[in-house]
């Protein structure tokens, strides 16, 4: 099973179990929403011209290089069975009609149209419906995965929230990674970089995460495809 990650270097457990495509690596880490979507535009329908990808994802941006669309990232993005959708943040960077990574309005990386980003919150309605658009350009299958959240309450346990309602509600896969680690193993501390917010694992938290992951793509979105 041939899988596509739309997320941050907290899904690379994944890779341990199933082979993933080049999107991740060659195109950007997401984070928010819009910026998936703009992100899955790209692969299927390219988008973004060469000159603006240096602005928009955040391997061209880390590199100083544009990226030029190819039939081999549509071939990997047509053949995927499963994308693994992280939705970490409801911040959202736009430079005309394009939707940003966020490194891009850090001045270490130099990108030429920083002070012209145009940085706003989005809202749960605007999340549900970009979640909707997902759903639909990905034949449903998804699953949506949230941020690391430890406490009951702050940015990150509302969006959080948000995710669980939204995707009950729709009958969209969510996994909410601190939940799944918390019914597995009774000390989870050992799995996270000591951080002020925690955003990293380490690799024992890569390889009990992916495990996870493993488990949960063979017995809900596998029966689900299969009717079961």
């Amino acid at each position: 099973m041939l899988v596509t990650v739309l997320g941050s270097c907290r899904q690379y457990g994944i890779r341990h179990h199933f082979p993933t495509t080049s999107v991740q690596e060659n195109i950007s880490y997401t984070h928010y929403t819009k910026e998936i979507l703009q992100v899955i535009y790209y692969c299927k329908y390219g988008t973004v011209n060469p000159e603006e990808t240096i602005y928009t994802f955040r391997s061209p941006i880390l590199h100083k290089t544009p990226i030029i669309y190819n039939t081999r990232l549509l071939y990997e993005f047509n053949t995927t069975d499963l994308f693994i959708v992280e939705i970490a943040s409801k911040k959202s960077y736009k430079y005309n009609d394009k939707y940003l990574h966020g490194i891009a309005i850090e001045e270490k990386y130099g990108v030429s149209i920083r002070n012209d980003i145009i940085q706003t919150i989005q809202t749960k309605e605007e999340i549900e419906q970009d979640i909707l658009k997902m759903n639909e350009l990905l034949d449903g299958k998804i699953i949506i995965v949230g941020h690391l959240v430890t406490t009951n309450s702050g940015e990150r346990f509302i969006l959080k929230e948000w995710l669980e309602e939204i995707c009950r509600r729709h009958k969209i896969l969510f996994i909410d990674p601190i939940s799944a680690l918390k019914k597995e193993f009774n000390n989870i501390e050992e799995f996270f970089v000591k951080e002020d917010n925690l955003s990293h694992y380490t690799d024992a938290g890569h390889a009990a995460i992916g495990k996870i992951y493993r488990d949960f793509i063979i017995n809900n979105f596998l029966k689900r495809a299969q009717g079961q």
